[in-house]
C-alpha cells in the first residue's frame, strides 16, 4: 500500500517535469527566433545602409570624373576624393566580407594623385556645354551644402568651397555670356546684344556673393557693355542728318520735231 502511493506521487512529479521541459524548450525556442530576427533586422539595416553607401559613392564618382572638365579648385577635388574613400572605408567597416571591396578602396587611392584636366574643356562653347558645367556647379553647391560627410571635413572648409563654385558660376556665366553678345554686336544684333548683358546683370546680381570683389568687377564690365550696346542701338536707329543726298541730275528739255 505505501508503495503504491508512492507511485502514484512520482506520476504527477514526472508530469510536472515534463510539462516544464516542454515550457522550457519553448521558451528557449522563442528566445532563439527573438535573437534571430534581431540579428536578421540588423542585417537588414546594415544592408540599407551599404546600399544608400553605394548609391552615393556612384554619384560622387561621376562628380570627380566631371570636374576634369571643369577649372574647380584642387581642394574641392582633394574633398570629394576623400569622401569616397571614407565611405568605401565604412562599407568595409560594416561588412569586411563586401564584393570587391578592397580592390574598390585601392582604385579609389590611385584617384587620389592630382588629374590632368583637359585645357581645350575648361572654356564653354555652346549652349549644350554651358547647361552641363551650371548642372555640375549646381551639383557641387548641393553636394557641399550636405552635413551628410563621413570624411574630417569642417564646415568653415567646406563653406570656401561653396564660394569658389558660386564665384567660378559666375564667371562662366559673364564669360558664355559676353560671348555671346561680343558675336552679335558684331552682326550688327545690339538688341540682342543687350538682352545678353541684361541677363548676366540678372544673375550676378541674384548670387549670394554681391559683396565679392571680382563679382562686382564682373557687374561694373556688364552695365558698361549694355549702355555701349544702348549707344549703339540709338545711333543705328537715328538717321544722319550729315550724310549727303545724291545730286539731282537735270534731264534734257525735250526737242520739238521739225514741222
Amino acid at each position: 500500500m505505501p508503495s503504491k502511493l508512492l507511485r502514484n506521487e512520482k506520476k504527477p512529479m514526472e508530469e510536472y517535469l515534463i510539462f516544464a521541459a516542454i515550457g522550457g524548450l519553448l521558451l528557449l525556442t522563442l528566445f532563439v527566433n527573438s535573437v534571430a530576427e534581431a540579428y536578421e533586422q540588423k542585417q537588414r539595416q546594415i544592408r540599407i545602409k551599404i546600399l544608400r553607401i553605394k548609391l552615393s559613392l556612384d554619384e560622387l564618382s561621376e562628380l570627380l570624373d566631371a570636374i576634369k572638365s571643369c577649372d574647380v579648385s584642387d581642394s574641392i577635388r582633394d574633398l570629394i576624393t576623400n569622401e569616397i574613400m571614407s565611405r568605401l572605408q565604412k562599407i568595409q567597416a560594416l561588412d569586411r566580407h563586401f564584393r570587391g571591396i578592397e580592390a574598390l578602396i585601392k582604385e579609389a587611392g590611385d584617384e587620389q594623385e592630382p588629374a590632368k584636366k583637359d585645357e581645350n574643356s575648361l572654356h564653354v562653347h555652346n549652349d549644350a556645354e554651358f547647361m552641363k558645367k551650371m548642372v555640375l556647379l549646381r551639383r557641387l553647391i548641393k553636394l557641399f551644402s550636405s552635413n551628410n560627410w563621413y570624411s574630417k571635413s569642417n564646415p568653415k572648409q567646406r563653406q570656401e568651397c561653396i564660394f569658389d563654385l558660386k564665384l567660378l558660376r559666375c564667371e562662366k556665366i559673364f564669360q558664355f555670356y559676353s560671348d555671346k553678345a561680343a558675336s552679335d554686336s558684331e552682326k550688327g544684333q545690339y538688341m540682342v546684344a543687350r538682352e545678353h548683358y541684361y541677363y548676366i546683370l540678372h544673375a550676378l546680381k541674384s548670387s549670394t556673393i554681391t559683396n565679392n570683389a571680382r563679382v562686382i568687377e564682373l557687374i561694373e564690365q556688364a552695365e558698361f557693355m549694355m549702355a555701349e550696346m544702348k549707344i549703339k542701338l540709338t545711333k543705328k536707329s537715328t538717321p544722319n542728318p550729315n550724310k549727303e543726298k545724291p545730286e539731282a541730275t537735270e534731264e534734257p528739255a525735250p526737242q520739238s520735231s521739225p514741222s
